[in-house]
């Protein structure tokens, strides 16, 4: 459903289930997301966030989501749609849809992550995560030229297993800048009109899923250094880029404590890029392994 660039998460506040709804909130009265047993309800706490024109209710492990009149519930693991839903825009139906999808997940201990993905020839993933404008899509994008299979754009999906960690597709075409045609000469084409980093999607080779082998935080800079970070850096980073863990509902801690074994067991770097690793970064990944 494209991805979250710059994705802007915040939890709103908590509320209440006696205090209702605060007003404008574009959030139902709590009836939705009550659970079957109420014997406990005075103890229950509801939490409002907010994922760029999502709005999300917490309650426990359930959630109700709304974008403008629209609205959706993940209840016992399952999306359930609500008034408005088949009548929004495409696009801000599959926003809602993909917030959802992400909660749905988190609850399955996979956890969304705020990166471009691929599969290196030898079928092992690497991430690579940073703010919007970092160069994820771009390096990603130079990484599927030469041969490896690209996981998603603006997400991949973390999941811990016995031996390591899997990093599975969220399927989404590259979005990449036609600023680039000097570096890629098949970008010479007309950016989607109206969009403000003048990109085009690409469609390339895609991978489901493969073992993390690295996870690699970038930033943009005059020339290119690629440096080892401790598991506390690698987590702080892994946070930054995880908007979900911030959400204080039941699967928070478990969440939370799945990053801190990411960051323990996956090597972690820190890439400072120029527009030379647009030509190498295959090799700098693969010296980094």
């Amino acid at each position: 459903m494209g991805g979250a660039r710059g994705q802007r998460a915040r939890v709103l506040g908590r509320v209440f289930p006696t205090r209702g709804p605060a007003g404008g909130c574009g959030v139902v009265a709590d009836r939705y997301l009550v659970h079957e047993d109420t014997s406990d309800l005075s103890r229950l706490t509801d939490f409002r966030w907010q994922f760029n024109a999502v709005v999300g209710t917490s309650r426990g492990t359930d959630a109700h989501l709304t974008h403008g009149a629209a609205e959706l519930w993940v209840r016992d693991g399952r999306l359930r749609r609500g008034p408005g839903y088949e009548t929004i825009p495409a696009a801000s139906r599959r926003e809602l849809a993909r917030c959802g999808a992400i909660l749905r997940l988190r609850r399955a201990g996979r956890y969304h992550l705020h990166a471009s993905g691929v599969v290196d020839p030898d079928g092992r993933a690497w991430v690579l995560s940073g703010v919007s404008g970092s160069g994820k899509s771009t390096l990603a994008y130079a990484l599927a030229r030469v041969g490896w299979r690209v996981l998603g754009d603006d997400g991949v999906i973390l999941e811990l297993v016995a031996n390591g960690v899997i990093a599975h597709a969220w399927r989404e075409d590259l979005w990449v800048s036609t600023d680039l045609k000097h570096e890629f000469p098949e970008l010479d084409s007309r950016p989607v009109l109206n969009d403000a980093r003048r990109r085009l999607p690409r469609v390339m080779p895609a991978a489901r899923r493969g073992p993390l082998a690295g996870m690699v935080f970038l930033n943009q800079g005059a020339t290119d250094q690629l440096t080892r970070v401790s598991a506390v850096e690698a987590l702080i980073s892994l946070i930054a880029q995880s908007a979900w863990v911030l959400i204080p509902d039941d699967d928070a801690r478990r969440h939370l404590e799945a990053l801190r074994i990411i960051a323990t067991r996956v090597p972690a770097y820190r890439l400072t890029h120029s527009p030379r690793q647009l030509h190498v970064i295959a090799e700098t990944l693969l010296a980094a392994a």
